[in-house]
């Protein structure tokens, strides 16, 4: 329903955004973002200098604790007939595609609806304007700058505060008001600077503007394909639309847009999984393995145990390569010194002897007796046995990670349930056809899984 002008400076500011504006409130049945669930939704279009209202009561599929009722005004009696999300879903996503979404705490209102359309089977992601941010710069004299201060503040007139139409209303007079104080050009200003997710710069060609723009902004993997159908970049990412706006914002866009026809993004469970997706689509499409940028300058290193002139295992210090291999890694380090050091401490620590495994000082002479039995520190020549030395190999460190040499780790979407095991091993990954994949990005992944979800990792071993 398209509503009488009541807002005509904000109307003609939003012109200057170059895309639709929504500005947006929810309730919900609490402020938890994974937990609670959505039981109103309104929202004001402004587009070619015209508001139009939309707004929706939802049945959140659980019980309004009473205090929420009582500050909102809505029970459960009122949602009992009303729409589930997911039967709004289509509609509401055809109103906020291609807006920028404006709110009051922007943060709660576009994770809702980010998590909302997620549990829906739609991906969504939008630029998005605070203000509250926006407050907070245009008045650093004050100290709160919540819609009922700045409802008092102003002495805006509201009809059932809480409630998501008066609202949006209320904050449409806002930011009216703040637009007659400041200016457009300082709030044009502050505006943009204050986005999250930013806009797409305009310079940007049209096909991929509208690819980018469909983007979700959740984890899994970005390809993006030359005119040929090959791809010149892949990347995982945690919030891909936030995480590629604010990249193209900065100037620092890893991918090669000039010459990208077409994006495409697969959804992925985790950050595990997101690597995962990206070692299958390597394979498949026969490309190098990209690497963040704070992550390139990086080098690995793991040992090998290969047979030397004499027959005999040795044990050899490697460079990790990016991409698929046969077998793991066999201990993983931060460079060709700390492996050497690990060797050794390995080797004391389950009983081997240097020379059996291999790991004699560079030079020292095949027919030389070993130095450790001449020293008195070894009670026997001991001979060089391949099999106890093979035994223990899967034993080397991975970096400063202790006991976490061979893994299994779950990765849940929290919204959904849907769940998928993952197998890791000297910082690797193995895939579906039993080889394994590094890239310098995993050891990060693995390490942060360590940090925060350890009821999920199982050690192996």
């Amino acid at each position: 329903m398209i509503v009488a002008s009541r807002w005509p400076l904000l109307e003609k500011a939003f012109l200057r955004f170059g895309m639709p504006v929504a500005v947006v409130d929810l309730e919900s049945t609490g402020g938890n973002l994974y937990e609670d669930r959505v039981t109103e939704v309104a929202l004001l279009k402004f587009e070619q200098g015209r508001a139009e209202r939309y707004e929706w009561l939802v049945n959140p599929q659980k019980p309004i604790p009473k205090f929420v009722a009582e500050l909102t005004g809505i029970s459960d009696g009122m949602v009992a007939d009303a729409p589930v999300f997911a039967e709004i879903a289509g509609e509401l996503f055809s109103v906020l595609k291609g807006c920028v979404l404006v709110a009051h705490n922007s943060r709660f209102d576009y994770t809702f609806l980010k998590h909302e359309f997620h549990r829906a089977g739609i991906g969504f992601s939008s630029p998005a304007l605070c203000s509250v941010q926006l407050s907070r710069c245009l008045y650093p004299q004050f100290y709160k700058h919540s819609l009922d201060s700045i409802i008092e503040r102003l002495g805006i007139v509201v009809e059932d505060r809480h409630r998501a139409m008066a609202d949006v209303s209320a904050l449409c007079d806002y930011l009216e008001y703040s637009l007659s104080e400041h200016g457009v050009e300082e709030w044009i200003r502050q505006c943009f600077r204050l986005m999250n997710p930013k806009p797409l710069p305009a310079a940007l060609p049209e096909r991929l503007r509208e690819q980018l723009y469909g983007l979700p902004d959740g984890m899994g993997v970005l390809a993006c394909f030359d005119g040929g159908g090959a791809i010149n970049y892949i990347g995982t990412f945690e919030r891909v639309y936030s995480e590629v706006s604010a990249l193209l914002d900065a100037g620092k866009v890893p991918f090669d847009w000039c010459n990208t026809e077409e994006v495409r993004f697969f959804p992925a469970l985790g950050s595990l999984h997101a690597h995962k997706i990206k070692a299958e689509l390597v394979g498949r499409y026969h490309s190098g393995c990209y690497v963040s940028a704070k992550n390139l300058l990086k080098t690995f290193t793991t040992v090998r145990f290969e047979k030397g002139s004499d027959g005999m295992l040795n044990a050899k210090t490697a460079a990790l390569k990016n991409g698929v291999t046969d077998n793991p890694p066999t201990g993983l380090f931060a460079n060709k010194k700390a492996a050497r050091r690990a060797l050794s401490s390995w080797a004391e620590t389950y009983g081997l002897c240097p020379a059996a495994a291999g790991i004699l000082p560079d030079g020292y002479a095949e027919d030389a007796p070993c130095p450790v039995y001449v020293s008195g520190r070894c009670d026997k020549a001991c001979g060089r046995s391949d099999e106890q030395v093979l035994a223990f190999a899967h034993k080397l460190p991975v970096l400063d990670w202790g006991k976490m040499h061979e893994v299994e780790i779950t990765e849940t979407d929290p919204l959904t349930g849907e769940k998928v095991v993952l197998h890791g091993m000297g910082g690797a990954l193995e895939m579906d056809d039993g080889l394994w994949y590094f890239d310098k990005d995993l050891p990060d992944a693995f390490k942060a899984k360590f940090k925060t979800d350890r009821k999920n990792i199982k050690e192996i071993g």
